[in-house]
Formats: C-alpha cells, sequence, structure tokens
C-alpha cells in the first residue's frame, strides 16, 4: 500500500501509546483516522489533541471483546467516512502482568476470569477486528492492510507471563494465517504482525479496566490503591523506545508489504535459541526474563 492521502484507517486501544501515536502518524500522513479505546475520557482528548493540529480524526468508544461493539466500531467508521484500508488490531491488556505483585502468580493460580478477560480483548478482540473490517476491506478491492499487535513474547517463552503470553502467541499464529490466506487469494489486503518489545506505553497498568471481579484479593482496591499501583505500572516501561518510533516502523511494514514487524530491542538470541531447542528436541534452558524493570 503506497498511496495514504485521503484513505481511512481504524485504530483500537488509540487513546495512549502506540496506538495513540498510529493514529497521529497516520492522520499527519492524510489519512482519516478512526480512533477507537474503552477509556472514553482518554479517547476524547486525544481526539481534541489531534483536531487541534487540523487533522482529520474521529473517536469511538469500543470494548474490542464484544463482537456488537467492534460492529458498531465497523458502522460509525463506514458512516463518517464511507470505507477503511487500514486496521490496527492493537488494543491489549498485560493480564498476568498487570501490577507487580500478579506477575509472580503460577498459572494454576490465576482465575478462569482473569484468562478469559486477556483473552477476551487480546485475542478475540483481534478475530472480532478481521472478521467484522476484512470483509469490508476485501469488497472495496483496493489496496488495504491489517496490522496485528502482538510482542515479543509472542515470539519467545519464560516463566512470566502466562495468560499474556500465550494470548500473544496466538496473535502470531492468528496473523500468520492471514498472511497466507490473502496471498493465496490474491487479495489486494496485505497483512502484518507486531512484535514490539520494551515500549513507553501505559500497558502494565492497563489493570486499571479490569473489572471489580479480577482483582486478586477479591475486592476491588481503594481508589488511591489503585492509583499507587497504576503509577508502579506506568512507572515499570518508562524507558522504553518512544511509541512514535514504533509508528514510523509500522508505516514502513505497510509501504513494503512487510509481515514482521520487530522493534530493535527485541531480544533476537532467545527467539532463535528458542527455535534451536526445537529443532534439537532438548529442553528449554532457564530463561531470563523477558521484562526487566
Amino acid at each position: 500500500m503506497q498511496a495514504f492521502d485521503g484513505k481511512v484507517a481504524v485504530v483500537t486501544g488509540a487513546a495512549s501509546g502506540m496506538g495513540y501515536a498510529f493514529a497521529e502518524r497516520f492522520a499527519e500522513e492524510g489519512m482519516r483516522v478512526v480512533l477507537s479505546d474503552v477509556e472514553e475520557p482518554a479517547l476524547n482528548k486525544a481526539v481534541a489533541d489531534l483536531r487541534q493540529r487540523e487533522l482529520e480524526v474521529t473517536g469511538v468508544v469500543a470494548d474490542v471483546s464484544k463482537s456488537d461493539q467492534v460492529q458498531a466500531l465497523a458502522d460509525a467508521t463506514l458512516d463518517a467516512y464511507g470505507g477503511v484500508h487500514v486496521l490496527c488490531n492493537n488494543a491489549g491488556v498485560a493480564g498476568d502482568l498487570d501490577f507487580v505483585r500478579d506477575r509472580d502468580t503460577p498459572l494454576w493460580e490465576q482465575s478462569a476470569d482473569l484468562w478469559d478477560w486477556t483473552f477476551g480483548i487480546n485475542v478475540f478482540g483481534v478475530l472480532y477486528g478481521i472478521r467484522t473490517f476484512l470483509p469490508i476491506m476485501l469488497k472495496q478491492d483496493e489496496p488495504g492492510h491489517v496490522v496485528n499487535t502482538a510482542s515479543m513474547a509472542g515470539l519467545a517463552a519464560g516463566s512470566t507471563a502466562g495468560i499474556y503470553g500465550a494470548t500473544k502467541h496466538s496473535v502470531v499464529r492468528i496473523s500468520e494465517s492471514l498472511f497466507f490466506q490473502l496471498n493465496e487469494r490474491g487479495a489486494k489486503v496485505h497483512a502484518s504482525v507486531l512484535c514490539p518489545g520494551i515500549i513507553n506505553t501505559r500497558i502494565f497498568s492497563s489493570g486499571r479496566n479490569r473489572p471489580n471481579n479480577l482483582w486478586g484479593d477479591g475486592e476491588q482496591p481503594s481508589p488511591k490503591e489503585i492509583e499507587r499501583r497504576i503509577a508502579e505500572g506506568d512507572a515499570h516501561f518508562a524507558h522504553g523506545l518512544p511509541p512514535a518510533q514504533v509508528a514510523e516502523q509500522v508505516l514502513g511494514a505497510i509501504r513494503e508489504e512487510q509481515f514482521w514487524i520487530l522493534t530493535p530491542d527485541v531480544p533476537l538470541d532467545r527467539i532463535r535459541s528458542r527455535t534451536d531447542h526445537i529443532i534439537a528436541g532438548t529442553n528449554p534452558p532457564p530463561p531470563q526474563p523477558l521484562v526487566r524493570p
């Protein structure tokens, strides 16, 4: 996809972090951008900030784990701009990586509700995006692109992030299937999977949006305690790469029809080692943490 001016992009999880950076970069290229997020106040601010720069954007509140809300997002996009050419299935939560205290809890002690919530957003959010938007994009018979946000945790393994990592491995596999199936059909729409490393986003405090029943102690903490945990999570990735750098990579990948999008800090040696042990049939060695404070 080479021409961006006047085209339409939809970005989920767009109120902050990488999603906002994608929306901003697309709009700077002359695209009309629909920003979507579950956090309405943050979304309204993001849209207002971009409109102040005379960029053509609109906002739609949506929970991507709900298929009817993704359909409503598509309907709103068509009502506003009449089509869609770029879809970024970017919304995500950290699940068992939310807040420092949750990261050492083993898989067998994590609640089924936490598994459902994390998979609902990270995996079914991607699936609902594909199921809802791709038929529209294919029917247009114009160049287009789908970018699914996974993670370096979807390419490697470790003792932490069991739930989060499982969702991101799923997104990688879904994206690979999508890539092959679009190619087999000679479609004008292409696909990429984004596997970022440590990016300066709020992913580690995504638990701020947890339903009340998903707090480990069975009760939602006080507002003061939630505020403390959010600050703790936000500080964890403050040293990461700027989202704008990732947005530039994503734009380049769309131009070049490049499937794999890995940020420069992704530990390729970890990925290579995992593959080598699979081929050799040997047990994986004790890994270094994928996420470091």
